[in-house]
């Protein structure tokens, strides 16, 4: 099967763990000829750059194809947010895919791939929304252009498309306000992960106790990100200091924005228990998290939530709509700690301080919760078939 992903406003970086990163990986795994269509811009560490126009083969085997957008109304800022490619078509053409998979539910070539699907009736086409009122139509005028431009976009595309896979409660709902999109032409369809073995999650434990000298029964706490306000990592150091556990240890993986570096700085020098890690690529994270106990989000969604889960970890996170959703959770919430202020942190930290048997069991439910839904190898399957 030729599987094609599109990813126009995606800034694709190889080495990732971001969705469309394991998707592809796993539908080369799973033998298929697989393309990926993205812009010119990538990351290096925490930094966007752009590159070249480009089209090579990357070292999983996938092909990686980078093109720049029309220029639209000589305009920088209209050019981003229309994401015109023609481009695209040739490519079209040239690969005849049997399955596409457009990520993000905006911009203009969602019309070209849809004329495409209309003309080749037996190839299938998926979109995904990663949209929320966090990142997107956050103000009035942003609410209206997603509205008027891409809703106009959306609905010529949408008789063509055989489901929009939304990742959680909030981009679904986003999608019915935004678009009004009906619910029958949607499907959930989570942000997932690599799945290890308990045996493999013992081994990373052993690594991580060995090479910071922790004690046997050490309680290993993990937060990542970029450390901005919305990420809550002030906050979460300030509870983190207030348990006394030389047990405990916190493990902060990500860069310090200007703006924070004066109120987050001191709180990680603040503890000898608080190890800052600075930036590292996702699969550095993904493998460390395979030891650790506890990750911590107290602040905005990431999908490091689910790669923790996948790696054997307990999650302590905000009561965000989505985790609180039976789709993320068929314990009664009984697989994260949900922690709303400093207060509630102090008390998940005070908590499993004083009774570890909690944390293995919730550890213990997130686990066989990640294997049952969150497993990528099945996930990606879904875009094979209607």
């Amino acid at each position: 099967m030729k599987v094609l992903h599109i990813g126009m406003p995606s800034h694709f970086t190889e080495g990732m763990l971001y969705q469309e990163n394991m998707l592809i990986a796993m539908n080369v795994k799973d033998g298929h000829d697989t393309t990926i269509i993205t812009d010119v811009y990538h990351y290096e560490g925490s930094n966007l750059v752009e590159g070249p126009e480009e089209d090579r083969i990357m070292d999983n085997g996938a092909r990686l194809i980078r093109l720049k957008y029309d220029r639209v109304f000589f305009s920088d800022l209209w050019t981003e947010k229309i994401q015109k490619c023609r481009k695209l078509k040739k490519y079209l053409n040239e690969i005849q895919p049997d399955t596409i998979l457009y990520h993000g539910v905006c911009g203009f070539e969602m019309m070209d791939v849809a004329d495409y699907c209309k003309h080749h009736p037996e190839c299938l086409f998926f979109m995904d929304s990663h949209e929320d009122y966090t990142n997107s139509a956050m103000t009035p005028l942003s609410k209206a252009f997603y509205k008027i431009i891409h809703g106009h976009f959306v609905h010529k595309a949408l008789p063509e498309v055989d489901k929009v896979l939304y990742l959680g409660v909030q981009m679904r709902d986003w999608l019915k306000d935004i678009y009004n999109i009906p619910e029958s032409k949607m499907e959930f369809m989570a942000i997932g992960g690599i799945i290890y073995t308990q045996e493999q999650q013992a081994e990373a434990r052993q690594d991580i106790i060995n090479r910071y000298a922790l004690p046997k029964d050490a309680i290993i706490l993990a937060h990542s990100g970029k450390l901005s306000a919305g990420k809550r990592t002030a906050e979460l150091l300030t509870a983190f200091k207030q348990i006394n556990d030389p047990r405990m240890a916190l493990f902060v993986f990500g860069s310090i924005p200007e703006e924070m570096e004066s109120t987050i700085r001191p709180l990680l020098d603040s503890d000898s228990r608080i190890h800052f890690m600075g930036w590292k690529v996702n699969k550095e994270i993904e493998e460390f998290l395979a030891g650790v106990d506890l990750y911590c989000q107290p602040g905005g969604q990431s999908s490091t939530f689910e790669t923790a889960m996948c790696c054997g970890c307990a999650n302590m996170t905000y009561p965000h709509e989505t985790y609180k959703d039976k789709t993320y959770s068929d314990c009664d919430g009984e697989n994260y700690f949900f922690v709303d202020s400093v207060e509630d942190m102090v008390k998940v930290f005070k908590q499993v301080s004083e009774n570890p048997m909690i944390l293995d069991q919730t550890k213990a439910k997130s686990f066989a919760f990640a294997k049952l839904q969150f497993d990528y190898e099945v996930i990606a399957r879904r875009i094979y078939s209607k």
